[in-house]
C-alpha cells in the first residue's frame, strides 16, 4: 500500500490564462497531430524545469514529494523525496487521440539517469534477510524507459471548456538500478556495506518490489502538474481546431 503527499493542491480556478509564447500549439484537427505533439511536449518538459509561477507550478528539477510510504515485505518511509533529471527526458514515441470529446496521450521517454535522493526509514526483510535503518539514501535508475498514459475529458464549466486529466499512469523500466542507503543497522560498518552490496547485486528483484510506489508518486505529481495547466488554459487555446 502507498501513502503519498503532494506539495501543491489544485487551486480553485476562476480565470483563464494563455499558454506561454514559447509553448508550441498543435491543432486537434491535424491528421499529423502526433508529429506536432512530440516536439511540443518535449519543449514543455524543458520549460517546466524552471517552474511556471503563473500556474502555481514549482520547478521540476528536482521534482519534490514531501513524504512517501510504501508497505510490503519492507515498510519504507521517505521524507523530502526528490527526483532529478526529468527535464532531460527524450521522447521516443508518442500517440494520441484528441477530439472534441476526449483527450488521451501515450508517450515513451528515455532518461539516461533518474537520480532519487531522500531521507529514509525502513524495517522488514529483503531476500529473506532482515533490514533496518534510518538516514539518507539515493537510488539511480540507469538508461530508463518511462511510459506515461494520460486520459482526460474536456469539460465545460462557467461557459469555458477545459481538459480534466482523470488518470495518469507511469511505468518505469530501467536497464540498471543502483542503491546507496547510509546508516543501515544503526551505522554498523560491516552489515551496512554488506547489505548495500546484496541490494545492488539483486537490484532488479528489489526494485520490482518498490516500483509501484515510485510509479504512483510520479503519476500523482505529473497529474497534478497537467491539471494545474489544463484547468487554466481553455481547450481551444490548448489544442485549437
Amino acid at each position: 500500500m502507498l501513502y503519498l503527499s503532494i506539495l501543491c493542491a489544485l487551486p480553485t480556478i476562476s480565470y483563464a490564462l494563455q499558454l506561454p509564447p514559447n509553448f508550441l500549439k498543435c491543432k486537434r484537427s491535424d491528421p499529423k497531430i502526433n508529429d506536432c505533439l512530440k516536439p511540443a511536449v518535449g519543449r514543455a518538459i524543458h520549460i517546466m524545469a524552471e517552474g511556471m509561477p503563473d500556474f502555481k507550478i514549482e520547478p521540476i528539477q528536482p521534482i519534490r514529494v514531501p513524504s512517501l510510504k510504501i508497505e510490503g515485505s519492507v515498510t519504507q518511509s521517505y521524507e523530502d523525496f526528490q527526483i532529478f533529471n526529468v527535464p532531460s527526458a527524450k521522447i521516443t514515441h508518442l500517440d494520441s487521440s484528441i477530439t472534441d470529446d476526449e483527450f488521451n496521450l501515450n508517450l515513451t521517454v528515455f532518461l539516461k539517469d533518474i537520480h532519487i535522493a531522500a531521507r529514509y526509514k525502513l524495517q522488514g526483510q529483503i531476500l529473506l534477510l532482515p533490514i533496518v535503518g534510518e538516514g539518507n539514501c539515493t537510488t539511480d535508475l540507469r538508461n530508463a524507459k518511462v511510459s506515461l498514459a494520460l486520459s482526460g475529458v474536456p469539460t465545460e464549466k462557467t461557459g469555458r471548456k477545459n481538459v480534466e486529466i482523470r488518470s495518469l499512469k507511469v511505468n518505469l523500466d530501467p536497464e540498471k538500478v543502483e542503491f546507496d542507503f547510509e546508516n543501515l543497522f544503526n551505522g554498523d560498518t560491516q552489515l551496512g556495506p554488506q547489505m548495500n552490496r546484496i541490494m545492488n547485486e539483486n537490484s532488479r528483484e528489489i526494485f520490482n518490489d518498490v516500483r509501484h510506489g515510485y510509479e504512483e508518486a510520479l503519476g500523482a505529481v505529473f497529474k497534478n502538474i497537467a491539471n494545474l495547466i489544463f484547468k487554466r488554459i481553455p481547450y481551444d487555446e490548448l489544442v485549437p481546431l
